[in-house]
C-alpha cells in the first residue's frame, strides 16, 4: 500500500474528502481511509471518522468564545458536521465571507496536521500488528455510531454496571470496590458502551496491579464537566499501559484520561464535558405522537415538555424556556399558522427556532412565517433528531451559541378568541 511521503499531500486528499463528504458517489484515496481506520466497502463508516477527527478538536466547555481552538473547531463543525454553506457559517460567526475562506482554510490545515501527527505516531510505534488493531479499533468506532443518532451515558448507571463487571477481577485479588453516590441525572455525551468499554478497561487494569486493598470510585461535578475518579491507597506496581481503544475513545468525545501518584495514594481520573440537555417544546394534542417523541429522544440530550393548547404557549414558555419548539400547525384551540407568526414576531419568543411537524405540506409557507424547518409528518426517530440538531445548530460538545433567555411573555393572542385550526 502507497503511504505519505508528507502533509500537504494528506492535506490536499483531505480538502478534497471535506469537499465531497457528503457526497455518496465519491470514492476516498485508499490512503486516507486506511489512516482514518475506514472498511474500502463503507462509505459511512469514512464520512464518521471524519466527523469525529473533527470532534476531537472540540476545546473543553470553559474555553473562551474568543480563543483561536474555539475559533478553529467552531468553523469545521458549522461547514462539515451542520452542513451550513460558507455564507451561513460567517453570519453565524460574525465575520466576512472573505475572512471566513482564510479561517477554513487554516482549519483544514490544523485538522491536517493533527491526522498526520497520529499517523506519524501509529508509524512510530513500530510492531506490525499496531496499524492493523488501530484500524480494528476505529472500524468498531464506526459500526457503533453508524446510526448517526447522538446518544448520552448515565454516569451513575454506568458506573454501577461497570463494578458489577469488574467485581469478578476484583474478588481474585481480595480488592474492595467502593463506590460513593453519585447524583441521579448526571450525563457525559458519549454512547453508554463506549463509556462502559472506557471505565471497565481503566478499572481493570488498575485492579490487576494490586494484590489487595481498596478501590474508591466517586464522582465529582464541575460546572461543565464530569470527573470520574478511581482512587487507592495502594500505588500499582506497574504503571497502566496506553490502551489504543482508551484512546480512540477519548478523542472521540474530547474525554481526558490522568493518572497522579500523592501523598501515598494512587488517582485515576477520567473526565468529560458535561452534556448538554436542551428542552424541547412539543406543541401537539396527539398523545400518541407525544410517546414516540419521548421515545425517540430517550437516551439522547433531548427533553420532551408536551402541550396539547395552543393557547398557553406563552406560558409556558415563560414556566419552561425552551431551547426549541416543535409545533404542529392543526390545533384543536387556535390556528397553527397565526401561532407561529406571533411567537416569531414576539421579542421574548423571536429567537426560539421553531420545527413545524405537520401533515399540512406547506414548507414554503411554515419557513415565511419564521419557521426553522419544516418536517412533515409521519416523522422517524433519526430524522426527528436530526432536525433537532440542525435547528439548534448543537455538535457533540456543548450547547448551542444561542441559549434561549426568555423575557416576561404577555401572549399576544390573549386579546384574541380562540381560532380552531
Amino acid at each position: 500500500m502507497r503511504t505519505y511521503l508528507g502533509q500537504e499531500a494528506l492535506e490536499q486528499d483531505l480538502q478534497n474528502a471535506l469537499n465531497h463528504l457528503y457526497d455518496p458517489a465519491y470514492s476516498p484515496p485508499p490512503e486516507l481511509r486506511n489512516i482514518l481506520g475506514c472498511h474500502e466497502a463503507d462509505p459511512g463508516a469514512f464520512q464518521a471518522s471524519i466527523l469525529r477527527l473533527i470532534q476531537a478538536l472540540a476545546p473543553p466547555p470553559e474555553t473562551p468564545p474568543a480563543a483561536r481552538s474555539r475559533r478553529i473547531y467552531d468553523v469545521l463543525a458549522c461547514r462539515y458536521i451542520q452542513k451550513l454553506t460558507q455564507e451561513e457559517t460567517a453570519e453565524r460567526l460574525g465575520i466576512t465571507p472573505r475572512h471566513l475562506r482564510r479561517e477554513q482554510a487554516h482549519a483544514i490545515h490544523v485538522l491536517a496536521q493533527r491526522l498526520w501527527e497520529n499517523y506519524l505516531t501509529l508509524m512510530e510505534r513500530g510492531a506490525a500488528e499496531t496499524p492493523e488493531r488501530i484500524v480494528q479499533v476505529r472500524q468498531e468506532l464506526n459500526a457503533l455510531e453508524r446510526g448517526g443518532i447522538e446518544r448520552t451515558a448515565d454516569v451513575g448507571n454506568t458506573i454501577e454496571r461497570v463494578v458489577e463487571l469488574v467485581h469478578a477481577i476484583a474478588n481474585k485479588r481480595q480488592v474492595t470496590l467502593i463506590v460513593h453516590p453519585v447524583p441521579a441525572g448526571l450525563a457525559v455525551p458519549i454512547h453508554p458502551s463506549e463509556l462502559r468499554q472506557i471505565l471497565v478497561r481503566t478499572m481493570s487494569e488498575l485492579v490487576r496491579r494490586m494484590s489487595s486493598g481498596h478501590v474508591e470510585i466517586r464522582v465529582e461535578q464541575g460546572t461543565d464537566s464530569i470527573t470520574i475518579v478511581m482512587m487507592t491507597p495502594t500505588v500499582p506496581s506497574t504503571p497502566l499501559p496506553a490502551d489504543d481503544l482508551v484512546q480512540e475513545l477519548l478523542a472521540a468525545h474530547s474525554g481526558t484520561l490522568t493518572s497522579v501518584t500523592q501523598d501515598g495514594c494512587f488517582a485515576c481520573t477520567v473526565r468529560f464535558p458535561r452534556a448538554a440537555v436542551y428542552r424541547v417544546l412539543v406543541v401537539d394534542d396527539n398523545a400518541d405522537l407525544i410517546h414516540f417523541y419521548r421515545r425517540y429522544v430517550q437516551g439522547t440530550r433531548y427533553h420532551i415538555v408536551p402541550l396539547r393548547e395552543g393557547a398557553r404557549v406563552f406560558e409556558v414558555i415563560q414556566t419552561v424556556m425552551p431551547d426549541v419548539i416543535v409545533l404542529d400547525v392543526m390545533l384543536p384551540d387556535v390556528d397553527g399558522w397565526e401561532l407561529l407568526l406571533h411567537l416569531h414576531n414576539h421579542p421574548a419568543t423571536r429567537s426560539i427556532p421553531i420545527i413545524v411537524c405537520s401533515v399540512v405540506r406547506e414548507e414554503e409557507l411554515a419557513l415565511a412565517l419564521g419557521a426553522k424547518l419544516y418536517v412533515p409528518k409521519p416523522v422517524r426517530r433519526q430524522e426527528f433528531i436530526q432536525a433537532l440538531d440542525r435547528a439548534l445548530g448543537v455538535t457533540q460538545n456543548g450547547r448551542s451559541a444561542g441559549q434561549n433567555q426568555v423575557e416576561s411573555v404577555a401572549s399576544p393572542m390573549s386579546a384574541r378568541s380562540a381560532t380552531t385550526g
